[in-house]
């Protein structure tokens, strides 16, 4: 399940794979096409790879079609990907596994864990582990390239601090459950039940209203404790409860809901040297052109050509 906080959250991992795959090209098609171009299918090799009653797909008319849709969009990302690849070799650039994954850790806050981040970049993106990392490593390394020669000042990162100071405070972070009901007396009744012994997720499958949770037995996953998503009231109750303890009903909007609080964190101090690298990047992406604009700059430094059978574009 994915809250309404992930929902927002994963804005920020659109922005790294969605980008990429819109400016870059679908991956998967990607990989295809690359076996295509590299002549791993031939005309002769046209395996039925579907059929719909006794009407065969094969290969190469699956493989057509995808050319026709994707084609130019595909192969502009491949291009990408080697001329970038061109450019930091030249400039001695590159991007370490460290660095890759302290980017992934950030784009990862507000999923309940890695696996589930991971499960909404397969589902969502149809990206795995392994193509979710590259892309990341790929979109450090355009950056990289872009703001070659950008200077931020330590004085310019302190004024964005000093401006920005809640954005890097930590939150605690609520592991919640809730059932929601139309009514107060609605409300009232769930807290009876539960105090009578009543199973609190199996009550939430019965009689919560809200379909997104009810269907995982009202959890709501990690919730931080201002997220502008949920009910100001109902987050400073859950923030005053014990872990394990049950609270109700509270208003939210028309509605009520009965919360209970599974655990709670407050995580640690965030290491000041990375909040200043981050800084220090954001601002100098400001000063360049779009990422988009830099790929089109490095193909044409470096000479590429785009042949394509028009036939096969729509």
């Amino acid at each position: 399940m994915m809250t309404r906080q992930e929902r927002a959250l994963r804005n920020t991992v659109v922005i790294l794979a969605v980008a990429t795959l819109m400016l870059g090209g679908l991956l998967f098609w990607s990989l295809r096409a690359m076996a295509l171009l590299k002549g791993d299918t031939t005309e002769n090799e046209t395996p039925e790879i579907a059929a719909a009653g006794r009407q065969p797909i094969t290969d190469k008319q699956w493989m057509d079609e995808l050319k026709k849709k994707h084609g130019q969009e595909v192969l502009v990302g491949m291009l990408n990907h080697i001329v970038v690849d061109m450019e930091a070799k030249a400039l001695g650039i590159t991007v370490t596994d460290d660095e890759v994954e302290q980017e992934l850790a950030r784009t990862m806050v507000g999923y309940g864990s890695e696996e589930q981040y991971f499960a909404q970049m397969q589902s969502q993106l149809g990206l795995s582990r392994q193509e979710v990392f590259a892309e990341t490593a790929y979109r450090l390394t355009l950056q990289a390239i872009a703001t070659v020669g950008i200077t931020i000042s330590d004085a310019d990162i302190d004024a964005y601090l000093d401006q920005n100071a809640e954005r890097f405070t930590p939150k605690k972070e609520l592991e919640l459950s809730m059932i929601k009901v139309s009514s107060y007396a609605e409300g009232e009744q769930v807290m009876d039940r539960l105090e009578q012994g009543e199973d609190f997720a199996d009550l939430a499958r019965e009689v919560s209203i809200d379909e997104e949770s009810r269907q995982h037995g009202g959890s709501l996953g990690k919730v931080e404790e201002d997220d502008p998503f949920w009910p100001e009231g109902m987050l400073k109750t859950a923030a005053s409860l014990d872990a394990g303890d049950i609270a109700g009903p509270i208003q939210a909007g028309k509605d009520f809901t009965i919360i209970r609080l599974e655990s709670i964190r407050s995580p640690a101090k965030p290491d000041q040297k990375e909040i200043r690298a981050l800084i220090r990047q954001e601002l100098a992406l400001e000063q360049v052109p779009p990422l988009q604009q830099v790929e089109s700059d490095l193909r044409t430094k470096y000479d590429v050509s785009i042949n394509i059978d028009n036939s096969l574009q729509d």
